[in-house]
């Protein structure tokens, strides 16, 4: 993997912060499950994101051309039944690479937003009863899962 795609995720990028810095991972990790069309990406990006991430074609097709060149997937046309030609979409040994790297940065920055959190809820218990329930994940830190425990209750409940 060429060094300008190793250190992605931790440069700072222009544009709209979290919602464009949550795209690439997302579409290399549907991808990681099976090759996909451009369409097919967009709705599972949707999906793994709960809607975070409102991705418009423009942005996901031009994404999808930078990952392209930066070796992280490559495309091949298909010929459709119904229709035009469809591009495929498939993760390579790179990407999936990069994916490692993305899953190891989130996952540090997942447990630091949950020591804040935790932080956060402990100082100022008006403020944990502001936030909605559901904030529990699968594979959540203790201190994300007290964290979350503590922002789902209102002041003078048990967790």
């Amino acid at each position: 993997m060429d060094e300008r795609a190793g250190g992605r995720c931790c440069r700072e990028r222009r544009g709209d912060g979290a919602r464009r810095g949550l795209l690439e991972p997302a579409v290399l990790a549907a991808l990681a499950g099976a090759p996909a069309h451009g369409y097919d990406l967009r709705s599972a990006v949707d999906d793994l994101t709960a809607g975070v991430v409102a991705v418009d074609p423009g942005g996901l097709y031009r994404a999808l051309r930078r990952m392209e060149d930066d070796g992280l997937v490559a495309s091949t046309w298909e010929e459709g039944t119904h229709g035009p030609q469809r591009r495929t979409y498939r993760i390579t040994d790179d990407g999936r690479e990069q994916l490692r790297h993305w899953l190891s940065h989130l996952t540090a920055r997942r447990e630091a937003i949950a020591r804040v959190l935790l932080a956060a809820c402990t100082a100022n218990e008006d403020l944990c009863s502001t936030t909605h329930p559901g904030a529990e994940h699968p594979g959540a830190t203790q201190g994300e899962e007290a964290g979350a425990s503590r922002l789902a209750t209102t002041p003078g409940e048990e967790p």
